[in-house]
């Protein structure tokens, strides 16, 4: 069946969605890479391997107390191999603020596609970005505002899963949920990120990778 806005509905109930969207999130999904080509793409630390999203927000926990710079933007991921279009994809949850992933997602593309979206926690800005073999194809906060080298492409798609202009956020999200699945072939349920086998990682900030 094609996936619309309804087939997210179970956001609204998801408590992991909604500690994501409290504090500030990245979701990725990367065709063409391993969960552990992925995180090395990132540069990220390992730090083992976590059963579902409680692990995750456990390792960004501790990343928090042991980080005292209020300054520090390192942040905690996790990578698990997800089924999509055209093979296996890695599904990437990082725990950014919505604000460190951009920069990596060029590169996480290159020989493949990435789609992500994330929030930057409480604000209200929410990004959505497509790439494709490097290039930055489509990107908005609101679909009339997209941009990219194609910003139009994905106009009717967005109207074939349910968009509409609204102000709640969970029946927007819905929305761009529906909209990474028809490009990627990947469904995410509650289940998907709560049970994860993820492979776990800390990205450390800029200023230490100099």
């Amino acid at each position: 069946m094609t996936p619309t806005a309804h087939d997210y509905a179970w956001l609204a109930d998801s408590r992991w969605f909604a500690c994501c969207l409290q504090d500030g999130y990245s979701l990725t999904l990367v065709r063409g890479r391993t969960p552990q080509q992925v995180l090395e793409s990132i540069g990220a630390v390992p730090q083992g391997f976590g059963d579902g999203a409680d692990d995750l927000f456990d390792c960004q926990e501790e990343l928090r107390e042991w980080v005292d710079d209020h300054q520090d933007s390192s942040f905690a991921v996790g990578a698990a191999a997800v089924p999509g279009a055209g093979g296996d994809w890695t599904l990437l949850l990082a725990l950014d603020g919505g604000g460190g992933m951009p920069r990596h997602l060029a590169a996480l593309s290159r020989g493949g596609a990435t789609v992500t979206h994330d929030s930057n926690g409480g604000k209200p800005m929410h990004m959505f970005h497509h790439y494709l073999d490097g290039e930055l194809r489509t990107s908005f906060e609101h679909p009339a505002s997209s941009y990219g080298s194609d910003p139009r492409a994905l106009d009717a798609l967005l109207h074939e899963v349910g968009h509409r202009d609204t102000a709640d956020t969970l029946a927007r999200k819905a929305v761009i949920f529906a909209l990474s699945e028809r490009l990627t072939g990947v469904r995410i349920t509650e289940e998907t990120v709560r049970d994860a086998e993820f492979v776990l990682g800390v990205v450390p900030d800029e200023d230490d990778t100099d």
